[in-house]
């Protein structure tokens, strides 16, 4: 599923160790059932980095 990274802008770690830039108001991709279960999410980017964010900083699109 889409979601929308709603917290501030920041520099993360991708889970393979790559610093990534995260901006407000981009959109990843995440399993739906993580989505509802989980306080963080883990979510891959358009260029293909996965992420684990915390859910409250995601918004469903």
């Amino acid at each position: 599923m889409k979601v929308k990274y709603v917290g501030e802008s920041k520099s993360v770690e991708s889970v393979g160790g790559k610093e990534v830039k995260l901006d407000k108001g981009t959109v990843l991709e995440c399993m739906e059932r993580e989505f509802f279960a989980s306080a963080i999410v883990r979510a891959t980017l358009d260029s293909g980095d996965r992420v684990k964010v915390k859910r409250a900083e995601l918004q469903k699109v």
